[in-house]
């Protein structure tokens, strides 16, 4: 299946290093099934896709061109001499801009392209626990604040490394001091010779730093297969609306993952984490040990100097939940570099995008087809979604209309217009094929870990089969096509409205749509899960050929607040919220809590509960009782460079905002901050008027002994949080209940929570 996997069928590729400045062959690194490395040379031609010929004036002697098949707009494959050449070319074709779309079209990096060309992909014949993955970890002591590799005091003292074949060690300066440590650290790295190098925050701090101690005491940091330094560049990462901006690392031979970029990216979909600390997500995917070492970031000096193992042992933690965080989150990466013209480390930081356009390209040029510009993008009918009900319902099912989007695709033969070679659909189906394939053995396959590597697979699929949609959108994509992506949408709408309206005549009532799945209170009769399974399965025989609905979810009660704005509880007493109306991670954690207890209460019926807990959490913020700073701060991400935050701030065309404040606040104590970083403040005590920019702190500097944080402020504040239950409530209940005025005590008797009834808005 060569449109897939490439038609190159060379197995074991754990990776390629290619120098351009240096113009010496590539390498192509394998790993034998004895667990060595083989090295060998490999060639590699520099290619482009042009319009014309022309577009490169003088350089075009150097270079041979061939014409293309078909009339698209990159009409030519032009092959350099050298990467020079290449590189030279692409400045020429920058600087052309008298088309709406440039007149190169670049194929990636240097050894993206020789993969593309060649056929070939890393990791063929392998499976995950093939790969030789270390994980590296380092700790830092401080002579002030955050720490600063320039400052000589701001010393490396440990470094821990494990790799997945059961080597673990702790490296420390206890013997030797930094300089023996870093140089220890280096030789380990190279004799253990790993694949993949994991770490948590690696590309924004680990890294940066050993290369920086490295470079104060002249060690070589020679990481690389080939006996070379790192190459780092600037990059970023668009997560969506969300855009996280780090320094990349490039080793030869090797591949780096950042189990922080990782976490960021599972989050985009899932929105469930508390965090994006190391800590946090060991809690939250269940693989914290019970005896495991904490120690907090500003501890580290002063734990390094009194107790020193209780730092090892922390570092040693720290290791072994990157690497079962890697081992987590990291298969369908790996899948997907079977698939992809594309190294593991890029496919790890690369959009599903990205990964369906290289796809693409690469069958172009196996068949030595022309390749389309992009299109313009036009208006696109949005996902179906609405709301029926505001109030509590219960109980709840949702059914979810099976791979919507792609099933629409498929069965209407949707492709952009400009893909001649019809590979879209070729790709589509055979992803569909392969997928369903995957999971039909992982259902019956009866070994745990074989099940999870099927999982991992089937889900590198998912990834790519439900990015289709989406790439048609893309303004960017080669082959888009916006009129074809609103043939989707408007396809889908109907099937909803199909899908509600045979619920509605059996006796259900529908709650919310959202895109591709129902919310909905099943009718009567319907009281358990197996007849909710046989109803949703009922459905089926009037729905379009090639559509199905599954039920993907039960719940004992649902608060419908907004649209894609409710809460959830479910058969086991679980409490899961969507949509950022209710709760946002952005808000103060008392504010989370609050929120999440009232829900809880009413699910229960319980007003009076709710009355007290508003008493209760109002009394803890006037008598400053928090277990930590973090209950009432706030964290914000930084969105924009800080110098540009402070040009705009001078010209009057920006406001001040308290996260960027503060964030310079850090900077003038020696953290770099980047876009992308989150900032943590409070607002402390100030005198009225104040704006809440100027009073803000970072959340560092509060101190329980000389608490001074604004308790009028988080007052409002909390009465910000109460105000979301108003819609469930008549306007003098809602009063009563929210109120710490009980002058004639507080009865909960004859006060019912609100339901509201609405129908499908006009044209849905």
């Amino acid at each position: 299946m060569s449109i897939i996997f490439g038609d190159n069928p060379e197995e074991r590729i754990v990776g390629i290093h290619l120098d351009a400045r240096s113009e010496t062959p590539a390498t192509i690194y394998k790993r034998t099934p004895a667990d060595t490395i083989e090295a060998r040379p490999a060639t590699s031609i520099p290619l482009a896709f042009l319009t014309q010929p022309s577009v490169l004036g003088a350089l075009q002697s150097t270079c041979t061109f061939e014409k293309l098949t078909g009339d698209l707009e990159y009409a030519y494959l032009a092959r350099f001499e050298s990467w020079s050449d290449y590189f030279a070319a692409v400045d020429i074709a920058n600087a052309i801009d008298d088309l709406p779309y440039p007149v190169m079209h670049r194929i990636g990096r240097p050894a993206q392209q020789l993969l593309l060309a060649s056929g070939r992909t890393l990791f063929k014949g392998m499976e995950f626990d093939d790969l030789r993955r270390m994980q590296l970890d380092i700790e830092v002591r401080s002579t002030k604040g955050f720490p600063d590799a320039r400052r000589s005091g701001d010393e490396i003292i440990i470094v821990a490394l494990s790799d997945n074949r059961g080597w673990s060690e702790v490296l420390d300066s206890r013997t030797d001091g930094e300089s023996g440590l870093l140089s220890r650290m280096v030789s380990a790295i190279q004799e253990r010779d790993p694949d993949v190098i994991e770490g948590h925050n690696i590309f924004r701090f680990d890294l940066p730093y050993i290369r920086s101690r490295c470079r104060r005491f002249g060690i070589h940091f020679a990481v690389g297969r080939d006996g070379s330094e790192p190459r780092s560049f600037t990059t970023s990462m668009r997560l969506a609306e969300r855009s996280f901006e780090y320094t990349a690392v490039d080793i030869a031979g090797r591949h780096v993952v950042d189990t922080f970029l990782l976490l960021m990216s599972y989050d985009v979909a899932k929105r469930s984490l508390p965090g994006y600390g190391l800590k946090a997500a060991a809690r939250h995917f269940g693989f914290a040990r019970q005896d495991r070492t904490y120690v907090e970031g500003n501890e580290i000096t002063e734990v390094w100097e009194n107790d020193p193992d209780r730092l090892v042992a922390y570092a040693a933690d720290d290791v072994f939940e990157t690497r079962e965080l890697a081992r987590l989150l990291s298969g369908a990466s790996f899948y997907l570099t079977q698939m992809t013209p594309m190294s593991y480390q890029d496919v790890a930081r690369s959009g599903p995008g990205t990964k369906i356009e290289s796809l693409m390209v690469r069958e172009y040029l196996r068949e030595r087809h022309s390749l389309p510009a992009p299109g313009p993008i036009g208006p696109v009918t949005g996902g179906y979604t609405d709301i029926f009900l505001t109030g509590v319902a219960s109980p709840v099912v949702y059914a979810d209309v099976e791979s919507l989007y792609p099933s629409i695709m498929l069965r209407q033969a949707i492709s952009p217009d400009s893909d001649k070679l019809g590979v879209f659909q070729r790709l589509l189906r055979h992803l569909t094929d392969l997928r369903l394939e995957t999971k039909t053995l992982m259902a019956t396959e009866p070994d745990h870990h074989v099940r999870q590597m099927l999982d991992a697979k089937q889900n590198s699929f998912k990834v790519l089969i439900n990015s289709f949609y989406g790439y048609l959108g893309f303004s960017q994509a080669l082959f888009n096509d916006s009129s074809e992506a609103d043939r989707v949408t408007r396809a889908g709408r109907e099937i909803l409205r199909t899908a509600m309206s045979l619920i509605d005549d059996q006796g259900g009532h529908v709650i919310e749509v959202d895109t591709d799945g129902i919310f909905f209170v099943p009718p009567p009769g319907v009281s358990d899960e197996a007849r909710e399974r046989t109803f949703v399965s009922s459905l089926n025989a009037s729905m379009p050929p090639g559509i199905r609905l599954t039920m993907d979810g039960r719940f004992l009660k649902m608060l419908s607040y907004k649209k894609k704005n409710y809460a959830l509880l479910d058969y086991n007493d679980n409490l899961k919220f969507k949509g950022s109306s209710l709760v946002s991670r952005a808000i103060e954690s008392f504010g989370r809590r609050f929120v999440r207890a009232c829900v809880r209460h009413l699910f229960e019926n319980d007003i009076q509960a709710l009355h007290d807990r508003y008493l209760a959490t109002r009394e803890a913020v006037l008598e400053h009782r928090w277990d930590s700073p973090r209950d009432f701060s706030r964290t914000e991400t930084i969105k924009d460079r800080l110098d540009t935050y402070q040009t705009e701030l001078r010209s009057g065309s920006r406001q001040p905002a308290a996260a960027y404040e503060v964030a310079l606040i850090l900077r003038g104590r020696g953290q770099k901050i980047r876009r992308g970083d989150r900032v943590s403040y409070y607002v402390s005590r100030a005198p009225r008027g104040t704006p809440l920019f100027r009073s803000a702190k970072p959340v560092e500097d509060w101190r329980a002994d000389q608490p001074d944080e604004n308790s009028s402020y988080y007052l409002r504040r909390l009465d910000e949080f109460a105000s979301k239950f108003e819609p469930f409530f008549q306007a003098s209940h809602f009063r009563l209940i929210f109120s710490p005025e009980d002058m004639f005590g507080f009865s909960a008797d004859g006060i019912e929570i609100s339901q509201y009834v609405t129908r499908p808005e006009s044209g849905a």
